[in-house]
């Protein structure tokens, strides 16, 4: 049986072996490059790892845009490698509408869609889909949704608009809720209107032609028409009580977000990146975006009216939205917004 000298000479020897073996172990970890826990780069931006929220769920999502100038955002996150930082690889899927867009992400062809605030609330209150909105993009200032007439045309002011044939993109969007709502306030008479859903770049060449009276434009269409045919503005949209309303965001179906909620928040901090460059400096940033992503020319993009991409979702605003459409009817039940709101996004 050993003495006691003979176990301490074990015990050494046991220590020596064991601080070799761990001095040993963190030269290969350092040389590799890799953690011990994660087996990734301290970037967190490879093998799906997202630094501040860990593993991503999912890699490669698929979100549906429309050329539009609230998704600026976006396409800068995009351009500049926003999302890859966050180690997205996101896949933009271009849509002709929002209601397209909607109808894609209720397919689960795409991840995440941007989706005027009308089309999600429709949805959601008409059970269609279990909708969260994701993040905020875009909301409404003096200038940016116009109603627009013809020189010498059937409108020369609001008063002239009951019974008369007005463009808008769809019924029960914001184009026509923003527009019934000026009106309605001026106590005009809005139930004479004839509306004709009709895509943005159509309603120019139909003004001119006089096949309708007045058309809902929204940016760049409203500066394109003032350019190519004279068009006038009789009442702004966004103007009283719809003044600074919500127009734009992301939305994604209840179920995907709560399986993914660290890649939702990767592309929630990318998406904010974007937002923050596109807000800082129009001409060096957003006009090019304008140019390259909606296809005007770099005359009109300097032109256009830009409204707010706001930082954060602010339920009391997206509110207003909802409200709106329950007082047209465009639903017919009360909309509590506050819980369409996903978590990671609230204000």
């Amino acid at each position: 049986m050993p003495g006691r000298g003979s176990t301490r000479q074990v015990s050494r020897s046991r220590t020596r072996l064991s601080v070799i073996i761990t001095a040993g172990l963190a030269l290969v970890l350092a040389v590799s490059g890799c953690s011990a826990l994660g087996g990734s780069d301290s970037s967190g931006t490879s093998s799906g790892t997202s630094q501040p929220g860990g593993p991503l769920e999912k890699v490669k999502i698929k979100v549906g845009v429309l050329p539009v100038v609230d998704v600026a955002p976006f396409y800068r996150a995009v351009d500049n490698g926003y999302f890859k930082q966050e180690g997205l690889d996101v896949e933009a899927v271009a849509a002709p509408s929002g209601p397209k867009a909607i109808e894609a992400l209720i397919g689960e062809q795409v991840d995440i869609a941007v989706t005027s605030y009308p089309g999600a609330f429709a949805a959601q209150a008409k059970k269609a889909a279990d909708i969260k909105i994701v993040a905020d993009l875009y909301a409404a200032r003096e200038g940016h949704g116009v109603l627009i007439s013809v020189p010498g045309g059937a409108i020369a002011n609001p008063g002239d608009v009951p019974g008369k044939k007005i463009a808008v993109t769809s019924t029960g969007s914001i184009s026509d809720l923003a527009l019934m709502s000026v009106l309605q306030s001026k106590g005009l008479d809005i139930s004479t209107i004839k509306w004709v859903p009709m895509a943005l770049p159509d309603m120019g060449p139909a003004l001119k032609r006089r096949d309708i009276d007045g058309a809902v434009a929204i940016e760049p269409f409203v500066t394109m028409t003032e350019k190519s045919i004279g068009a006038v503005p009789i009442v702004d949209i966004a103007s009283g009580a719809t003044a600074e309303l919500s127009m734009s965001g992301f939305a994604a179906l209840s179920k995907w977000v709560k399986a993914s909620p660290n890649t939702l928040a990767a592309f929630q901090r990318g998406l904010a990146k974007g937002v923050a460059d596109v807000k800082a400096d129009r001409t060096g940033v957003l006009e090019p975006i304008l140019v390259k992503y909606v296809k005007i020319d770099q005359g009109t993009a300097s032109l256009v009216h830009i409204s707010d991409y706001p930082e954060s979702l602010d339920a009391v605003r997206l509110q207003r939205v909802a409200d709106l459409m329950a007082q047209f009817n465009v639903i017919k039940n009360h909309l509590d917004v506050s819980e369409m709101l996903a978590p990671s996004a609230r204000k």
